[in-house]
C-alpha cells in the first residue's frame, strides 16, 4: 500500500527536524549533454554522507 500525501507530509517535518535539506546543483555540461536542465541533490555532502539515514528516522519515528 502506498503512503497517503498526509503521511508523507508528515515524514518530511520529521526529517526536516533533524537534517537539512540537500542543496541541489546544476551543472552545465551535464545540461548539455542532457539538452536539458538537470538538477543532482549531492547527498554526500551532507553530514550522514547518504540519503538513507531519512528512512531510518522515519522507521524508528514509527516504532515509537
Amino acid at each position: 500500500m502506498f503512503p497517503t500525501l498526509q503521511e508523507i507530509e508528515k515524514a518530511a517535518l520529521r526529517v526536516y527536524e533533524v537534517i537539512q535539506p540537500t542543496s541541489q546543483i546544476s551543472w552545465p555540461l551535464l545540461n548539455q549533454r542532457c539538452n536539458c536542465e538537470v538538477w543532482v541533490k549531492h547527498e554526500n555532502h551532507n553530514p550522514t554522507g547518504a540519503f538513507k539515514v531519512r528512512g531510518g528516522l522515519i522507521y524508528l519515528g514509527n516504532l515509537k
